[in-house]
Formats: structure tokens, sequence, C-alpha cells
């Protein structure tokens, strides 16, 4: 029997005391205090981890009675919930309506806890997200995926990965409901005539749906990534071992230097985060425009445009791809160009773009170094080896367990050095590596970029080996003095390039 099938047998009693009798539980938090919680729980009959959803328990007349209220809603509300200011202010007014449809239409409520659970259910359903809305408040949920009808959700947990939830769409009929209702949500449309679509939600999660069995045979299907409306920064991920604060330091330095670097990795290896908190160390007068699928990237600066893609949902209504925006981009003469991920032609525009002088940010889709280059030289993207050498710096990333926990760790920091001209192989050089054994990261001792940017500037190499300390000490006194969010690591960084002098000062002083 299925956990969400057992759990769902104990009508009548508080769901709370019935995960506790039926689950082993490892960790209980609030996602909608006093009446949603989400817990990590362990079911005795698997021994498999689990991630349960626990709601007020509705018995078969209260839940009679929500059907009614819910259909009265859809007859009188006189407003677009998205229409108004926030999330509270809707909360709001749905509360005065279930209110007023009470009273309106005399429903008897056969206990006093009633009202409160059918007001939590209209505004899990008619505000929030419906059966996946505690989902969408927890913050240590980063992807939720629904694979097609009567299959647990699955959830990936920042902490513990992937976890089956108690979470089930019975019927096509509801599941097909959810998703077109979802897709709604993004301001599109999906259908049997359309039936992919990938959007954004109003918190700028991204969203794939299939719709109904066309395409996928177990029924519509969905998968949310989550957007962290308090992103990380370069801080979290040196206090998470990500990186290293020198590394960090080094980067910064790359950056500072309109110099080119890729992020590599796979699947959910933190690509996307990491190459935000790099886009964090542009000058701040810089002029970025950044150029996604889905709008992720998120970054202080006041001269920054973000584009995104459009598909050609329509009769009339043209594709604008990832190709077409960088050629746009490029006639604006930016600074830097960051592009969420590259995986066809406009990789040839952004080396063309290198080539002339932009800085260049970008993620890839790859495994190794060598994976990299391979991709980058191959159908679709086609990039000559004489190009390749405009792209300084690649960093991969990868997801690996330490203390038999998953963490994210930058695996290698390869730079790209020359073109061999006997062999025309390309040489690079491992200037950091991730040690496993001790979770730590060692420097080869010798960096070719950082060579290059002494040719580039008017410093010596021990001068811009000093910059690269005075650099590190500012982020490791950002890091132990709790500087972490979106805005204080911009100001830092802002603070850095107009007085580094005194900026350092105050991070030496604070440190000792």
């Amino acid at each position: 029997m299925l956990l969400v099938e057992r759990l769902n047998e104990a009508k009548g009693e508080a769901s709370v005391a019935v995960v506790r009798r039926q689950l082993n539980i490892i960790s209980m938090s609030p996602v909608y205090e006093p009446y949603a919680y989400t817990a990590i729980a362990i079911d005795p009959a698997t021994k498999k981890m689990n991630y349960v959803v626990i709601e007020p328990t509705l018995l078969d007349n209260e839940k009679r009675i929500l059907a009614r209220i819910k259909e009265a809603l859809m007859d009188e509300l006189d407003v677009d919930l998205k229409s108004l200011a926030d999330i509270k202010s809707a909360e709001k007014y749905l509360r005065d309506a279930v209110e007023r449809i009470v009273k309106k239409y005399k429903i008897k409520l056969p206990y006093p806890e009633t009202l409160n659970k059918l007001l939590y259910y209209a505004i899990r359903d008619f505000v929030g997200y419906g059966k996946i809305d505690a989902f969408m408040r927890d913050h240590m949920v980063e992807d939720i995926s629904c694979d097609g009808v009567g299959i647990p959700i699955y959830v990936w947990h920042r902490e513990y990965e992937s976890l089956p939830t108690n979470v089930v769409f019975e019927s096509d009929e509801e599941l097909n409901s959810f998703v077109i209702r979802l897709a709604y949500r993004c301001g599109k449309h999906v259908s049997i005539a359309q039936p992919i679509l990938d959007a954004a939600l109003p918190d700028g999660s991204r969203v794939n749906i299939t719709y109904s069995r066309e395409v996928s045979r177990r029924g519509s299907s969905f998968t949310i990534r989550r957007f962290r409306s308090d992103p990380l920064t370069i801080s979290d991920l040196i206090m998470f071992n990500t990186l290293s604060a020198e590394m960090a330091a080094y980067y910064w330095m790359l950056i500072e230097h309109k110099l080119s670097l890729i992020v590599a990795g796979g699947t959910a290896t933190g690509k996307t985060t990491l190459l935000n908190c790099l886009a964090m160390f542009i000058k701040p007068d810089y002029k970025i425009i950044t150029v996604e699928d889905t709008a992720e990237l998120n970054i202080p600066h006041e001269n920054w445009l973000s584009m995104v893609t459009r598909t050609g949902w329509a009769t009339g209504v043209a594709e604008v791809t990832i190709f077409d925006l960088l050629k746009t981009a490029l006639r604006q003469r930016p600074d830097y160009v960051v592009v969420g991920e590259v995986r066809g032609a406009e990789a040839y525009t952004l080396f063309h773009a290198m080539a002339t002088g932009h800085g260049g940010l970008c993620s890839i889709h790859a495994d190794s170094v060598q994976a990299v280059i391979h991709r980058l030289e191959s159908e679709p993207m086609n990039i000559p080896r004489s190009l390749l050498t405009l792209l300084d710096d690649v960093i991969l990333l990868k997801r690996v367990q330490v203390g038999g926990k998953p963490v994210r760790r930058i695996a290698v920091n390869t730079e790209i050095v020359a073109l061999d001209p006997k062999t025309k192989e390309i040489l690079t050089s491992d200037t950091y590596t991730w040690n496993p054994h001790g979770d730590t990261y060692t420097f080869s001792g010798r960096s070719y970029v950082l060579e290059k940017i002494v040719k580039m500037s008017n410093l010596s190499l021990d001068e811009v080996r000093e910059e690269l300390a005075r650099r590190r000490l500012v982020l490791e006194w950002m890091v132990r003095k709790g500087i972490r969010s979106f805005k204080e690591v911009g100001a830092v960084v802002k603070e850095y390039y107009a007085d580094p002098a005194k900026t350092y000062r105050r991070a030496r002083m604070d440190l000792t």
C-alpha cells in the first residue's frame, strides 16, 4: 500500500498525530502555520525516506461543504485574484468572500474549527498552488516533479536530495485541470494542440509541462525548478565550501579584467547559481546584458538588461531564440554578455563577441573539461579550435558526497592556455583541484591567466598576487561577519571597486 493511501485511511484524526504514529519523523517544519507542515520521515514498512505534507484532515461532510463553497466562489468572485497587489491582499479578499458565502447560504458548520480548515483549503487552492502549495512554500525544496496520474510527486530537497511525497494526483481530469491552471499562472496556455510548455511562474520559478496523454503516456506531467527569492551569493558558496575564498578572489580578478569563463557541470550541480554569483563581481559601471531561456539570473547592477527567449506558440507570433537575442545584445555595446546556457549556434556568436573585447560568462552542460571542448567543437556550436583559445577559464561543478551528505563542489578549475602549433591540441592547465579526502582545494602553483592579467595591466606578478590576497581577506571577512544577502554582497563589491584600500582596511581591522 502506498504511503499516501495509509495516511488517508485515518479519517477524522489530527494529521500530525497520524504521521507521528505511522512514521519515524526526522524533522518537521511549518510552512503555513498552524495548518500546513512538512516532515522528513522514514516509512517503517519500506525503510525509505519520504517527504510528507501534513494538512488539516477534512471529514466527508466538511469536504461536501468545501466543494459547495468553491462552486459559489467560482460564480461570485468579481476580481481576478492575480490583479490584487500582493498575496496577503488576495488572501484577505478570499477570507472575506468565504465568510460572506457561509452567511449568505446559511451553511451550517459541524465543528468550531471547520471554518478555519475551509479557509485554509480555499486559500491554498485559489491563491496558492493547490496540492503542491506546501512544496512551493518550503525554501528547502529545489525541484518539484510529477510524472503522471497515480504516481507520488517527487521533490528535490536541499539536504536529502530526491524524495517521494505523499501527494498524488488521482485522475487525468484532476491533473489536466491542475497543469492548465499552472500554465495560466505563467501567463501561458497549454492544450492538445500545444501539449508542451516551457515557462516561468510569477516568482521566477521555471516550469515544464506536458499536457494530457498526447506526449506523455502516464498522463500530464510537470517539473518546477524553484527560484530563490533570496538568491545564494558568493559568501554562501564559500561557507558551503563549494569553492574556497582564494578561488572566489581569483574569479573576481578574472571578471574585473573582462576575461571569459564557462561554468560546466551536469544536471542540478548549481551552474546557474555559481554563474549568478560570479556575475556580481562585474564592475558596477559596466553595461551587462544577460540572455536566457527563462529569467533566472539576478544581479544588483543598474546598467543591466535582462533578455529572455520566446516560443512561437501561435500563428503570427515569431519565435525569439538565444541566437536572436545574442545578436541583438551585441548591437547594444555591452561590456559583459552573460548567457544562461549555451546549446547551439549562439556559442559561435558569443566567441566572436569575446574576440572583439566583450567579456563573456556562460554555462554549459558537460561533465568534464574535455567534454566542454568537444561540445563546443561539435554540431551545432561548431567553434573552430582557433577561437577556443579566446576562452580563458573553465569551472567544472560536480555533485559529490561529503560525510554521507550530497554537496556541490568545484571539482577542478582549468585554464585554457594556448593552441599547440604542431599538434593543434588545446593546451590546458588545472589551477585549482578539489581534494575529496580533506574536502579542501589545492592550488597548482602557477596561473597562466594571472600572468595574462600582468600583461594586460601595469602590475607585476607579485602585485597581482598581493591584490588576490587582499580580495581573499575581504571575502573571508564577508563570510565571518555574515555579509551574505544579495544587496549586502553587491554593496561590498561596489565599495571595493570605489576604494579598495579603505574596504581592505575595514575588513582587516574587523578580523583582528
